[in-house]
């Protein structure tokens, strides 16, 4: 008796930790998770925390979030923890991991030192609902062994089973004696001529040299074609740049070009700027909003995730609401083409033209336009002349041509249009009716649109809550997207919602509300308005002070 007893205590020494492993779920009981032993539930003030676990120093708990979100917006989630805890003085690798939840979805993670224990955060999609996660005090290996045994409760994890490898083997395939190329080297087997093996030899040496002479002579031709291409090049540019004496008349007013130190000096300075704009950019934080319910009831349809797609004619919404239904939105640009090519066409033609001159060729561009026929000499006395009628068609399209947004369904029905008529901006559905209207009342530095229902009534204002950025944009653009605009909805100065930008793409983002204040207008209604305002109120990719 007493030897099963001392076999049944090694046996249980024996067993790894995960065999006392105890089965959590988290509150409403959307997942359940396997810890080992010595776990055990902790207390939290986070309402957003559904469930947390300690053990000594180490905890590890699951936070829920606003939306469900897909695997890009998963992993944008942990860039932008990334960096607001590099922002506070963290180390972090920087690398992006990920771990299968037993191949029905993945959960994305980081790890850093925190106070000499090692931190993970993380964030994942699982049964419908979105998760982050906080743990410390585990070694990385546990944290993905407890990953991993995330599923639904009462679900059964089945791994799949590894498939057996068959094993072909192949007879092995034995050269004969008689072989040719055996017996051809054999003493005496067979009679070969030198003369002839010396013969072929410097038959074969003789066309290798013919072929080497013939490649260096053409590798020798291509250098020179290229210089001489590279001279007449040359040449035509100092003749052209040679001054025309008595060939012909002289512009009608004498033109030279800005000092190029000046262009490099400008560049230097809007260079060095963008730096300090992207640092002003990076101390916005995104506002959090209540969780919704858990139960959330069919009619309610934030958050909208947005893409977008630019072209030189229009720029296209693709809008997936929570119900996974899909829409679709576009807002014209034909004008834009026109106005910004003509600008910068100019600045890049100054700036070309004072870069000849600073190497001595600044008469080329002045000569070249005297070569036109009829107008040279207007040409060459107002080269910007030239852009100007690009220009002017580009204000022509931007005044006479109505800018309006269009929102379709997924069977290109109309939805909802905003028009700017009397208002900044009118509000129909998709019969035409006026449902709306949005009314500018903002300043220069404090921009908002107010949301205006058919019996006059203020519904709620859309807010720009980076009014720094606003003048910022003017002078460097939006810098690939750190300088685009955030804009929020308000209700009696109270958030109701906000558009959140994807950190790591200029051309995603999303409208968030919060569920207390969704009803406050159709969904349709609220994503036409905030589409109208962020097309309208363009963020450029370029400099633009309009």
């Amino acid at each position: 008796m007493k030897k099963l007893v001392f076999i049944c205590a090694a046996f249980i020494i024996a067993l790894p930790p995960h065999a006392f492993a105890g089965e959590f779920k988290d509150k409403g009981e959307i997942i359940a998770v396997d810890f080992p032993s010595g776990w055990s539930t902790g207390k939290t003030d986070d309402a957003s925390v559904t469930l947390k676990l300690e053990r000594g120093r180490a905890f590890f708990e699951f936070s829920r979030q606003d939306s469900e979100l897909g695997d890009y917006y998963l992993k944008a989630r942990v860039k932008e923890q990334v960096d607001s805890l590099r922002s506070k003085g963290n180390t972090l690798s920087g690398d992006i991991k990920s771990a299968s939840l037993h191949g029905v979805s993945s959960a994305y993670y980081t790890s850093y030192d925190s106070m000499g224990a090692e931190a993970y955060m993380s964030f994942f999609t699982y049964n419908g609902v979105s998760y982050a996660v906080s743990a410390r005090g585990l070694s990385e290996g546990e944290f993905r062994g407890i990953l991993s045994s995330i599923r639904k409760p009462g679900e059964k994890i089945v791994l799949p089973k590894p498939k057996r490898i068959k094993v072909v083997r192949r007879k092995k395939v034995q050269v004969p004696d008689d072989d040719f190329t055996t017996q051809i080297f054999k003493d005496g087997a067979a009679d070969v001529s030198t003369a002839a093996v010396t013969g072929s030899t410097e038959s074969v040496l003789a066309a290798f040299a013919a072929s080497t002479e013939a490649a260096a002579g053409v590798q020798g031709s291509t250098p020179s074609a290229v210089s001489a291409a590279g001279d007449a090049a040359h040449a035509f540019l100092a003749d052209l740049a040679k001054k025309q004496e008595g060939s012909g008349l002289p512009p009608y007013i004498p033109r030279s070009p800005l000092p190029f130190m000046l262009w490099a000096g400008l560049i230097v300075i809007w260079v060095a700027g963008s730096f300090v704009a992207r640092s002003v950019a990076g101390s916005y934080k995104n506002p959090k909003l209540p969780p919704p319910p858990a139960e959330v009831p069919p009619d309610f349809f934030f958050p909208f995730v947005i893409s977008k797609t630019s072209t030189f004619k229009e720029v296209t919404y693709n809008v997936l609401t929570r119900q996974r239904q899909l829409l679709l939105a576009g807002f014209p640009y034909e004008h834009e083409l026109y106005l910004a090519g003509s600008v910068y066409s100019c600045f890049f033609f100054h700036v070309v033209w004072s870069l000849l001159a600073f190497i001595g060729r600044g008469n080329a561009v002045i000569n070249a336009l005297l070569k036109i026929p009829l107008f040279g000499r207007a040409f060459a006395s107002v080269p910007e002349v030239i852009f100007i009628i690009p220009f002017i068609a580009g204000a022509v399209m931007y005044f006479t041509k109505e800018r309006s947004l269009q929102v379709y369904d997924a069977q290109s029905t109309p939805v909802m249009a905003v028009h700017p008529e009397t208002v900044y901006g009118m509000i129909r559905d998709g019969a035409g009716k006026e449902v709306a209207r949005l009314v500018d009342k903002g300043t220069f530095l404090d921009r908002y649109w107010e949301f205006v229902d058919t019996d006059n009534l203020v519904v709620f204002s859309i807010r720009d809550d980076f009014s720094r950025g606003y003048l910022l944009r003017k002078i460097f653009g939006n810098l690939g997207g750190a300088l685009r605009s955030h804009y929020g909805i308000y209700v009696q100065d109270r958030l109701a919602g906000y558009v959140f930008l994807d950190p790591s793409s200029p051309d995603r983002f999303q409208i968030h509300m919060d569920y207390s204040f969704a009803r406050l207008g159709h969904p349709a209604q609220i994503l036409a308005a905030v589409l109208y305002i962020i097309s309208r109120e363009k963020d450029p990719i370029y400099p633009s002070p309009f």
